[in-house]
């Protein structure tokens, strides 16, 4: 495994991040390291991030990123998280509109809908739970450089998905995702879902707790969108794979609870 981690950082020197969609680096070599790589991520005490990428560089590539999710909770997180979207992506600005719980709701819907649907509905949750957009999304300039996003935005250790575009509606043209106060992963395409997809699974690739300021929109997205312990439990799914995740409480989030189940029956009569 040694000898294949080598050769996957050789073919990242020579080739560059582009090779991630080749079939000896996604279908073969990450898939035969895997373990060494979950040995890598859950040394203690834990690797910096900069280490890691250094040793595992196609890691933090999207296309990766997914992969390793799925080996390490055997779910398909970007196909999920677009059926979990298609599903209740309707409902949930509807059910809002009918019935908005706040101030920060009304003012999500008073912008139009001209944002992608994935994007509106976690605006809309994020408002509903009184979560802050930059606990979890941050705003950039379309033209905005990696060097750019880590010295003029204030980016905090704990993960962020920096969104590129138009700010007026958030028409997104790119994104990155940050931790540890440094961009870690680049999307390949510019749609919000797939950022979104990306920066959820890096909590798990990298035994991460949900930080406090989107707790319920993780937490929402995990047991609703992902289908994660969708009812209780906790967010770790297979030990015996290496997820040595802080856990955390078996009981749902009282808050996500509520809105789980109005949800479900709303979306019921919505259908």
């Amino acid at each position: 495994m040694e000898q294949h981690r080598q050769r996957l950082v050789e073919i990242y020197r020579q080739e560059g991040a582009g090779e991630a969609e080749r079939a000896e680096v996604k279908k073969k070599l990450m898939e035969l390291t895997f373990a060494l790589q979950r040995r890598h991520i859950n040394t203690l005490p834990p690797p910096e991030t900069e280490d890691l990428k250094s040793k595992w560089p196609f890691l933090f590539m999207p296309r990766c990123i997914y992969a390793h999710f799925e080996l390490l909770t055997d779910i398909d997180m970007l196909r999920s998280l677009e059926l979990g979207m298609e599903e209740c992506g309707r409902a949930i600005p509807q059910y809002f509109m009918e019935k908005p719980t706040n101030k920060a709701v009304k003012d999500v819907l008073s912008k139009g809908e001209d944002n992608e649907l994935a994007l509106r509905v976690v605006q809309l949750l994020m408002a509903h739970f009184g979560e802050d957009l930059t606990g979890l999304i941050l705003l950039a300039d379309v033209s905005a450089t990696t060097v750019d996003v880590e010295t003029t935005l204030s980016v905090p250790a704990s993960p962020r998905l920096i969104l590129h575009g138009a700010t007026g509606q958030v028409t997104v043209r790119g994104w990155r995702i940050t931790l540890e106060g440094h961009v870690i992963s680049e999307g390949i395409t510019p749609t919000f879902v797939t950022g979104l997809a990306a920066v959820f699974a890096i909590y798990y690739i990298f035994n991460l707790q949900y930080q406090d300021e989107a707790a319920c929109i993780l937490e929402f997205t995990q047991r609703r969108f992902i289908g994660i312990n969708p009812e209780s439990g906790i967010k770790v799914v297979s030990k015996e794979k290496g997820v040595i995740v802080q856990k955390k409480s078996s009981t749902v989030n009282t808050h996500v609870s509520i809105i789980l189940k109005k949800l479900l029956d709303f979306e019921w009569d919505f259908i």
